[in-house]
Parts: structure tokens; sequence; C-alpha cells
């Protein structure tokens, strides 16, 4: 077990860069001062803590979700770009089609004009993405006012292209751009928060300097701050039972897994040791699927922290579970 003291932040160091655990430590740790102030109004200690907790809980929740939507979008634009440079290179590739096109109708009538169309052959659309989409563009420019008809509507083709791909590269730079911001902001907040768990657990020390029945640690999410919390299950659920897996404080964003096999099967995120007051996320036979913690639309990860499995059929099942 690790002992908690003065002098150093166990909650910086241990989070180790994790914006995820040191989230849900302070949701956690959170959740327990919103009940010790309700249980105890008149006590000042609990009161300080409380108000000056829940704001940055509140501020570092939304950023979180904010992060992750932006880091979304960016992993969105970057596929498209992808695709689009997959589709300009290669035998089969627009720009080989584009190169024996005008091979066809310049390469033996005029083979100064098809140099000038092309005067590096296809090499520019073997390089980097940034250089492949500016030969596109190139292109273009090359073939100018070609008034032969076959060229009129290669030259709309490559154009068509590149105003395409031109704007998803674009794109997919400000995403990164924003989502290195977020981020940043985002590492910001989370040492503020373990800043501000070890400033309460020192004034913790101070109102229960005998520590009875372990009540600082109480205070936060041991399991998770020593980093031995199981990620995945493979359990078999009886028939008609319902199964409470395990506590774990999610946020949102965060992704899970699940497959079920010789039938279907629930998963609630609780508010109760084997509750079901949640959406739940079904599991169908022998299909893999992939989610997240905001499909059990719950609006207090702090208090629905119980995954529970329900097994609705006549025949026992067998569940398998990832977080992350």
């Amino acid at each position: 077990m690790l002992k908690l003291k003065y002098s150093l932040n166990e909650f910086l160091s241990q989070a180790g860069g994790s914006c995820e655990k040191a989230i849900m430590l302070f949701v956690f740790h959170v959740m327990c001062l919103r009940y010790a102030h309700t249980s105890n109004p008149t006590d000042a200690d609990f009161t300080k803590m409380y108000e000056r907790s829940v704001p940055l809980v509140e501020e570092l929740q939304q950023k979180f979700t904010l992060v992750k939507s932006t880091e979304a979008a960016q992993i969105s634009h970057t596929e498209d770009v992808k695709l689009r440079i997959i589709a300009l290179q290669g035998e089969t590739g627009l720009a080989h089609d584009w190169y024996d096109r005008v091979k066809s109708i310049y390469g033996k009538t005029n083979p100064v004009r098809f140099k000038a169309i092309f005067p590096k052959g296809l090499k520019p659309f073997k390089g980097k993405k940034d250089n492949i989409i500016t030969a596109v563009g190139t292109l273009s420019l090359n073939i100018g006012s070609d008034i032969n008809p076959l060229m009129v509507t290669l030259k709309a083709e490559v154009d068509a292209t590149y105003h395409l791909i031109n704007p998803s590269r674009m794109d997919q730079k400000e995403a990164i751009i924003a989502t290195g911001k977020q981020w940043e902001e985002l590492d910001n907040l989370c040492a503020a928060a373990m800043e501000m768990e070890h400033r309460n657990e020192g004034l913790l020390m101070d109102k229960f300097p005998k520590n009875e029945n372990n009540i600082q640690e109480s205070f936060h999410d041991m399991e998770l701050l020593l980093g031995k919390q199981q990620t995945e299950w493979d359990v078999a659920i009886d028939p008609t039972t319902t199964k409470g897996l395990a506590t774990r404080t999610l946020l949102a964003p965060i992704k899970l897994k699940g497959t079920s096999h010789f039938g279907s099967a629930s998963l609630y995120l609780s508010s109760t040791a084997g509750g079901i007051d949640s959406t739940p996320v079904v599991f169908l036979e022998d299909i893999e699927t992939k989610f997240t913690a905001a499909d059990f639309h719950v609006t207090d990860y702090a208090v629905h922290r119980h995954l529970t499995l329900v097994n609705n059929n006549n025949v026992a099942v067998r569940v398998k579970l990832k977080i992350g």
C-alpha cells in the first residue's frame, strides 16, 4: 500500500502523465468530498475542500470531452487525406491514369508538349503527402488552357481532385495544431487537479492525524492510484443472472469493447453494486461491440461506477469486456 506523505505529491507522480488517470482520480476524490460535505454540512474543512475542488473537476471533464472530440476530428481528416493520397498513387492510381492519357495524346505527336506537362514523369507523385498534393496543383498549371477536348476533360478531373485533397490536408493540419493545443491545456489542468488533491490530502492528514480505519486513504481511489486495476474480463454468467463485474471511475470518451457468446448480454454502469440504472449497452451473440462510456447515458460518473452484466437468456453466456 502506498503511504501518503506531506512532502511527496503521489497523485502527480503516480498519474505518470496520464490525463485519463488523473481525471478519474480527481472525479472519485471530489465524489468522496461531496459525500463528506453533505453528511457534515457544518464542517469547515470538508466545505473548504469540496468548494475549491468542484469547479476544477467540472472543467476537467468538459475539457477532456472537448479534447477527445477534437482528436476524433483530426483522425477523421487524417484518414480522409490518407485515402485520397492512396487514390493518387500506384499503377491503378489517378496520377498513373493521367500520365497514360496525356502520353496517348502527345507522346508521339508532340513529345515536347508531353514533357512540359510531366517534366519529371510520375516521380512527384511518389514523395511526401504535401509534395504529392503540390504535384496535382502543378499538373493543372502545366496543362493550362489546353483546348484539346481530351485535355479539357483531364484537367477538370485534376482540378476536382486538387480542390478536394488540398482543403482536406489544410483541415488536417489545423486539427493537428488544435489537438496539440487542447492536450497541452488539459495536461496543465490535470497537474492542477493532482496538486489540489495533494493539498486536500494534507488537510486530511491534519484533520485525521491517526488515520483511523484508513480514513485518509478513503478519500482517494488507491487502487487506481497504484495502477493495479483490472481492465479485461472473461466471465461466465448463469441463466437469468445479474452479475456485478467491477467498480470503476469512467469518463464519457473512454472506449470499451465487449463480446457475448452463447447468447446476448447487457452491460450497465449503475450507481449501486449490481444495479441497472443506466442505459444498457447490449452485446449481441458473437458480435464485438465497440462503444464509449457516454453510451450508458449517465450524467455523473462519480456516482455511476458499478459495471453490471445481465444475462436474460435461459442458458449461461460468456462475456469478454475490455476497457481502453
